[in-house]
């Protein structure tokens, strides 16, 4: 007897078991047109069979046999393509709907995050698990921006886990060497702004792999000092002020009027760029967006998409409160003008041959720009400045693939070949004719998952949008007294005209653990802080890890955000012996500042927040959370003669608020101001 024959039945048995796991799962596309996107082609009459996540085999109809277990995709009479990739996003979760859904919706089946956060991580794992829906994720470490303690040390503390590093554009030159020479030794993919103290000849010296934007090289055309001793918020106001004064704004900029001087900076570009092949991301959308909003707020807050945006940036742009309408306040001008010189700049770089990749900065939720949605816009752009249909769509899929290699080793999507990650938007008409067609697809497959066109509509429904714009968060406090605590708030947005707190009917949180399974959170009653809008709970204990959903209702309307708990940090107090004023002090300065000494956590960036209550408990003044800041001048007129106060400094993780997870409370302080101030 074959000493094996005995052992087949359970054999056949983990064969057959095999056979039906979720990896070997079949789908079937057939008779479909193919965009095979390894050349400008288009190949009728195909069927593509597909495997779990792979491709794995593609040929002509009639020869290819299809599994009786498959999913059968009829493609007759459509075209077959690789989803899209937007390489330069900003995701967050406090949107009104899931941004992961829009870019599923829109035919986006990977994304690059450009300044990533624990959470990106945790969303990246279960899309690989097959437990959350959504594109690849690949997430770059929290952006080094330069005006950090020590930036270089911050390469090694944010090499786990991640696939790149970003650096910003606040680097100096002895700090952006530093950072190049130890992401190099640690083999890690850079990618980033041009620093303002550095240049484009500093970046291709260095070695960084990749440029975030186009609109970073127009810094090349502008004279300005590079060794000036800048802190971050003077850099571009400094380099603005430069370029208004070099250029005739009002006339806009046009490769075929400049000047020589300007024309042989720009060759000087390219030529520089070319023999380094250093990929730029397009992310030409931001300018169309800006011009769109400082010149028709209205007409734009209009468009169909931006219904999507979050209740309380569109209100800020209604209020003239916006990024851009405070950032190009006086010189408005400078908008069209930055766009008309960056579109100069994408054509001579495509024209050059320079790898461009497609990224839109969508999702930040203080730009404007709407994930999934501006990706079309993006290719839009790029065929408006001379791109043929095929080479548009080769910056979202071909090259996206080879930047992601470059990044990881694996050069796994892109284009339909197999082996290939199975990625793919079915479309009613031929994309390589026009790419507006892409947006008219029946539906997406992602890493192997297969979408209907109207299931993607129903997760991104208007009808999903809440009626009341809100804001969620759940941290962990540590109090003086070493005691933590799970804080839970929800700011309600002003769009809600109903009188609060009396005209919330219900605040609801839910937790959805690791294992998956949600569960109600008991809240105590909650404290409401009315110059805020905020329902304030506090829990004794730790927050359990996971993600939070807040769901509030009210006049017949409900909101819901979400947040996530993946860490809990018991972060240091500042030494209150130390501080400046004492417990006790009488000040005499309209003026006073208060200081402390620095506080270090392993793996972690610590910011710094001021902040001075009346004995009352009612806040009088707050400074941001700003990273390295041991010491804030209140401005004259806050803090009345006579009166006590009461201040503290709090220890946080992050600058934002939504993504801030812990944070420290030193002890409060008491000062009194002297009845006359000097």
């Amino acid at each position: 007897m074959n000493p094996f024959q005995k052992y087949w039945p359970i054999i056949l048995i983990f064969l057959l078991f095999m056979g039906c796991g979720d990896n070997e799962r079949i789908t079937a596309f057939k008779k479909v047109n193919l965009v095979p996107m390894t050349e400008e082609k288009i190949v009728e009459n195909q069927t593509v069979l597909v495997k779990g996540d792979r491709i794995a085999e593609i040929g002509d109809t009639d020869k290819i046999r299809i599994p009786q277990n498959a999913k059968v995709i009829d493609g007759q009479d459509v075209y077959l393509m690789p989803g899209l990739a937007d390489m330069h996003v900003h995701l967050r979760n406090d949107w009104p709907l899931s941004q992961l859904d829009m870019y599923l919706a829109n035919g986006v089946t990977t994304v690059r995050d450009l300044d990533g956060r624990d959470f990106m991580l945790q969303w990246r794992t279960e899309i690989k698990a097959g437990q959350r829906s959504g594109p690849t994720l690949y997430v770059a470490a929290p952006t080094i921006r330069g005006h950090e303690k020590n930036p270089s040390e911050l390469v090694l503390k944010r090499n786990s886990g991640y696939d790149c590093i970003k650096l910003y554009s606040y680097l100096s030159q002895e700090n952006y060497q530093k950072v190049m020479e130890i992401a190099r030794k640690q083999q890690l993919y850079t990618i980033g702004h041009i620093p303002f103290a550095v240049g484009l000849d500093g970046v291709i010296a260095a070695g960084m792999d990749e440029i975030a934007h186009v609109e970073e090289l127009s810094f090349e055309l502008i004279d300005f000092d590079r060794t000036k001793n800048l802190n971050p918020e003077e850099w571009l106001p400094y380099v603005i002020n430069n370029a208004i004064q070099q250029n005739k704004v009002s006339l806009g900029f046009d490769i075929k009027s400049i000047n020589k001087n300007q024309r042989k900076r720009l060759s000087s570009i390219i030529s520089k760029l070319k023999p380094a092949n250093i990929p730029v991301c397009t992310t030409l959308v931001v300018d169309d967006v800006i011009v769109q909003k400082l010149f028709e707020p209205n007409t734009f807050l209009a468009r169909s998409q931006n219904m999507y945006l979050p209740q309380m940036y569109k209100q800020a742009l209604l209020q003239g409160k916006e990024k851009h309408q405070i950032q190009f306040g006086g010189i408005k001008d400078l908008a069209p003008f930055k766009y008309d010189l960056d579109k100069t700049l994408l054509i001579e770089l495509h024209r050059a041959g320079i790898p461009l990749i497609l990224g839109t900065d969508a999702g930040t939720g203080a730009m404007g720009i709407v994930p999934g949605f501006s990706v079309h816009d993006e290719l839009r752009i790029l065929v408006e400045n001379g791109f043929t249909p095929y080479e548009a769509i080769a910056t979202a899929t071909v090259n996206a693939s080879r930047v992601v290699a470059a990044m990881t080793g694996k050069n796994e999507f892109g284009t339909i070949e197999i082996d290939k990650r199975a990625d793919f938007i079915l479309v009613n008409k031929n994309p390589l004719e026009n790419v507006a067609h892409i947006k008219d697809n029946r539906g997406v497959m992602a890493a192997g998952e297969w979408y209907e066109s109207p299931y993607l509509q129903s997760i991104i429904s208007p009808a999903l949008l809440p009626g009341i714009a809100i804001e969620g968060n759940v941290f962990q406090v540590r109090r003086s007294d070493n005691s933590l605590n799970t804080n839970i708030e929800i700011i309600i947005g002003e769009s809600f005209i109903g009188q609060l707190p009396d005209a919330v009917d219900s605040i609801s949180v839910t937790l959805t653990g690791p294992d998956g399974i949600p569960s109600r959170v008991t809240l105590p009653h909650y404290r409401y802080f009315e110059q805020l809008r905020d329902f304030w709970y506090r829990i004794d204990g730790p927050p359990a890890l996971g993600e939070y959903t807040f769901k509030v209702t009210g006049q017949g309307l409900s909101g819901t955000a979400t947040d996530f708990q993946t860490v809990n940090r018991a972060l240091p107090f500042p030494d209150i012996t130390t501080f400046s004023p004492a417990k006790g002090a009488t000040l005499t300065s309209k003026t006073p500042t208060f200081s402390w000494t620095p506080v270090e956590y392993p793996d972690c960036e610590i910011y710094y927040r001021l902040v001075i209550n009346d004995l009352a408990g009612k806040r009088i003044y707050g400074t941001d959370r700003t990273q390295n800041m041991l010491s804030d001048t209140v401005a004259e007129g806050i803090l009345k003669p006579g009166q006590t106060y009461q201040y503290r400094v709090r220890i946080t993780d992050s600058e934002d608020w939504v993504e801030m997870q812990n944070r420290s409370d030193s002890q409060w302080l008491t000062f009194t101001m002297s009845e006359t101030l000097e």
